[in-house]
């Protein structure tokens, strides 16, 4: 009992973290660009993850890896830190954050569509129209119910979105291939987008200096908590409660994440934002009830 109860104690933290990240990214970006922020998340998450792996006594595994090994990190890092960020802060920056992070959630889709692609996982009708809902409630969002807005200004942002869902789906799908030991490779992975990103930053924007208050908070919060931290606390809930029911609950960040960035950047979402977000989740429900 004390076990469950520290998995949902974890898990809890998880999704309350994880729901904060759009209304966070949107403050932060008043002050920054999309890489500059990005820079400062990188850089904060590499201290973090290296002093969990220095806590927990694994930066010794870091050296049982190849060569061969650290380029397919490399190449992770670029994919789902680095490239996948990019395009997260930027669809962000482009469109109502809580309604892009909508669209972004198409990821745990496109894992189904990776896994039958590159894990030759098996498929049945009930996953096709998983797929099909998914798309579905992405083409709402996109619509905002009517077909003629695509070419509103918000649009771009949502491509991006979908396109950083992609991507977070292959960095998925090809770590589920790879098996690596999951904090050092994370922290190996922040390392080769510390790498990039810092000569991006150079090249386009230059680097400033954050002054606002919750600009600083933001950046402390997306890099320290929600993307280092948050992934130890989702390991430990994975770990000690029961697995379809902890991944089931994920389902409340998008939701939750639509208060967030209506309470803190004072953003309005639809009804058709709501069942966009709903047709999604239905999806992602119904191949995880398949699977089972």
């Amino acid at each position: 009992m004390a076990t469950a109860k520290s998995g949902y104690f974890y898990l809890v933290l998880t999704i309350l973290f994880w729901s904060t990240t759009p209304a966070l990214a949107k403050l932060a970006l008043k002050e920054l660009t999309n890489s500059q922020l990005l820079l400062y998340t990188i850089l904060t998450g590499v201290l973090i993850l290296f002093l969990v792996n220095l806590f927990m006594g694994k930066l010794r595994i870091l050296s049982n890896y190849s060569k061969v090994d650290y380029l397919k990190m490399f190449g992770m890092g670029f994919l789902g830190i680095y490239l996948y960020n990019s395009l997260l802060y930027g669809s962000f920056a482009l469109a109502p954050a809580g309604q892009a992070n909508v669209i972004n959630y198409l990821w745990p889709i496109f894992i189904i569509v990776f896994s039958i692609v590159i894990l030759k996982e098996r498929f049945n009708y009930k996953t096709v129209i998983a797929i099909l809902l998914g798309f579905l409630g992405a083409l709402i969002v996109f619509s905002g119910g009517n077909l003629s807005a695509f070419n509103g200004e918000s649009v771009t942002g949502y491509l991006l979105a979908a396109i950083g869902a992609v991507c977070f789906a292959l960095f998925s799908v090809l770590g589920k291939k790879l098996k690596y030991e999951k904090f050092t490779s994370m922290l190996a992975y922040y390392v080769a987008a510390a790498v990039l990103i810092v000569p991006t930053v150079l090249i386009t924007s230059g680097v400033v200096v954050p002054i606002s208050f919750s600009t600083v908070i933001a950046i402390l919060m997306l890099g320290g908590v929600n993307n280092s931290l948050a992934f130890i606390f989702w390991f430990q809930a994975l770990k000690l409660g029961n697995t379809h029911k902890t991944a089931n609950a994920v389902y409340a960040v998008p939701f939750l994440a639509l208060f967030w960035t209506y309470i803190l950047n004072g953003e309005h979402f639809s009804l058709t934002s709501i069942i966009g977000l709903v047709c999604i989740v239905a999806g992602i429900f119904l191949q995880v009830r398949n699977k089972a």
